[in-house]
């Protein structure tokens, strides 16, 4: 820890311990007067740490602070003033169907977020204690220490962690943890709530018990594949159901469920929700795809072989074989139908040659250049401009350079 880390911690006086085992101490900060979280962390995975830090989460506490001591982790984070799910039942028993349902649209939201952001964030840890309400009825998932980013290189996971009843089976060995990891603890989490029992004990009998059953799936490919996809089956279960649905998720903020009335503008704002649905799953694939490219030995190979799509590769290999028969056979002539010299046929065959190859590398997006230049680093539409943008430069480059060899250069 470096002195400037030191002092930053020096503004947070420690008041009390909220958790002693957990190393969780709630402190203030002497200038502001606000209240956080202290911890210190054994158990964690940095990167996505950094990552909260820098990046707001709705659902997700704040991250103040983040500074490494040797081995362990000190994180400052947003104090929740409110009660755990599991404290919840405690004082006031069992949820019903109803109230469970709301708490569900509302986590489902924030494992959407979780997912949705860059790299994707799995928690891998979610259970009753590791859920706030507040006194505004918001909801927070907490506890980020069994948190990593998903890495689809594994084939299971090195280091088993999560809480028993609540982690998946690949949590154990059984495989290599994601997305759907987190389905299987809201499942559970939901189940819990309205039972008591882990889910070994029976699934809960209500109007969406399908869907928990599908989320409780042994086998991580028959439960639903992203948060997204769960949110759905959630809303179908708004729109479709009584209204004691739709008076549970006005009230958490699920409005942008539209009823099933008929009414036209409900008909057009229900698809439009579906066709946003369906872009974010897309990119959501992309996303996921191009990070599992780009953390393996396949970045290394030429754009159109890193899928080893048999089509792709076909049609690959046929446009480098142009490129190359191309730039092997180009002849070049002046405007009075003169044949150029040996030496400038050489210079435009390897100049063309670059400017295809520059081109198809840029398009290809070889070794993610296209996400280190500036307003490229997100998917949008400016970046899907700018990579047009950024390829006419390159072409430009190319051609002047070209220009300027043929005029500098003394040519025989």
């Amino acid at each position: 820890m470096t002195l400037e880390d030191e002092s930053r911690l020096s503004f947070y006086k420690e008041l009390t311990t909220i958790n002693s085992k957990k190393n969780i101490i709630l402190v203030q900060h002497i200038v502001s007067r606000e209240l956080f979280v202290k911890k210190t962390l054994d158990i964690y995975s940095k990167p996505v740490y950094d990552q909260l830090l820098n990046t707001h989460i709705n659902g997700i506490p704040n991250i103040i602070e983040c500074i490494k001591d040797d081995r362990q982790l000190i994180i400052i984070e947003e104090y929740i003033n409110g009660k755990t799910l599991s404290q919840e039942i405690n004082e006031q028993g069992l949820f019903n169907e109803y109230k469970a349902y709301n708490i569900a649209v509302k986590l489902a939201h924030i494992l959407v977020n979780l997912q949705s952001s860059i790299p994707p964030i799995i928690h891998r840890d979610i259970k009753p204690s590791n859920i706030i309400i507040d006194k505004n009825q918001q909801l927070y998932l907490i506890d980020f220490n069994a948190a990593r980013h998903v890495n689809n290189n594994n084939y299971e996971d090195t280091r088993m962690l999560g809480t028993v009843y609540f982690a998946a089976p690949e949590q154990y060995g059984f495989g290599q943890s994601d997305e759907r990891t987190d389905i299987y603890g809201f499942g559970a989490t939901i189940n819990y709530l309205m039972t008591g029992d882990k889910p070994g004990a029976g699934i809960a009998k209500c109007t969406y018990s399908y869907i928990l059953k599908k989320c409780l799936m042994l086998d991580a490919i028959n439960r639903y594949q992203s948060a997204l996809e769960l949110l759905n089956a959630l809303k179908y279960i708004s729109t479709n159901n009584s209204s004691a649905y739709k008076k549970y998720t006005s009230n958490s903020g699920s409005s942008m469920y539209p009823n099933n009335t008929g009414n036209i503008k409900d008909k057009i704002k229900n698809t439009e929700n579906n066709i946003k649905n369906i872009i974010l799953n897309n990119y959501n694939k992309y996303i996921k795809k191009e990070q599992l490219i780009n953390s393996s030995w396949k970045k290394y190979l030429l754009p159109g072989f890193r899928s080893f799509n048999p089509a792709f590769c076909i049609l690959a290999a046929i446009w480098y074989f142009l490129i190359i028969y191309m730039g092997c056979t180009l002849t070049v002539t002046s405007n009075n139908g003169i044949s150029a010299s040996s030496t400038e046929v050489i210079i435009y065959r390897i100049i063309v040659f670059l400017i295809f190859i520059a081109e198809t590398l840029w398009f290809g997006n070889y070794l993610n250049i296209r996400r280190k230049l500036p307003g490229m680093k997100k998917i949008n539409i400016l970046s899907f401009l700018l990579m047009f943008v950024y390829g006419f430069i390159l072409l430009f480059a190319l051609v002047l350079l070209l220009a300027l060899i043929l005029t500098f250069l003394p040519i025989a």
